[in-house]
């Protein structure tokens, strides 16, 4: 029997599982690249900024309901600098879907509602950034309809001698 899957913004008591939720999709995407490591006091920040982000105009977070929270997505507008052609776009800051329920339309759902706020925004786009090893997701991006726009790239560096670095910066949202 298929799930019904019910796509709506998040509200203050969908807190606690969102939470679990983003855990789990900072942990694999650690896992996938090392480099995305999670901040000590990022869950904190992230409760901090919860109920900030649920009132905010200008960002959505919308979850998937397939008996309890299986997935979600965050987003924001975003406007390109002034020194491109003028666009009015929404950034997809996160898409996750809970293991368990991936490849049974979560994530496209998930998609539509944010295409739909954008569409009731004016918005001319949606723009995303992935983990390059992220390989499962960006073929679920290609089947929903997104393209490579830009790459970005790091070079890893090392600690020269006599020099001090600056200290890590904590994730700041």
């Amino acid at each position: 029997m298929t799930k019904t899957i019910t796509v709506r913004r998040a509200r203050r008591e969908d807190e606690a599982t969102l939470a679990f939720l983003w855990i789990q999709f900072l942990q694999e995407q650690t896992a996938l690249d090392p480099r995305f490591a999670m901040a000590e006091d990022a869950l904190e920040r992230w409760r901090n900024d919860f109920p900030m982000w649920l009132n905010d105009g200008s960002r959505r977070i919308f979850v998937a309901e397939a008996e309890g929270l299986v997935g979600f997505v965050t987003a924001h507008r975003w406007w390109p600098p002034p020194i491109y052609e003028e666009a009015s776009e929404v950034y997809v800051d996160e898409l996750y879907v809970a293991p368990a329920s991936r490849r049974s339309g979560v994530g496209r759902r998930l998609v539509e509602a944010v295409k739909a706020w954008g569409g009731s925004l004016g918005a001319d786009r949606l723009r995303l950034g992935m983990l390059a090893a992220n390989e499962n997701g960006l073929l679920f991006w290609k089947r929903v309809g997104a393209r490579p726009f830009s790459v970005t790239l790091t070079i890893d560096l090392e600690a020269q001698p006599g020099v001090s670095g600056t200290p890590k910066r904590k994730l700041g949202f």
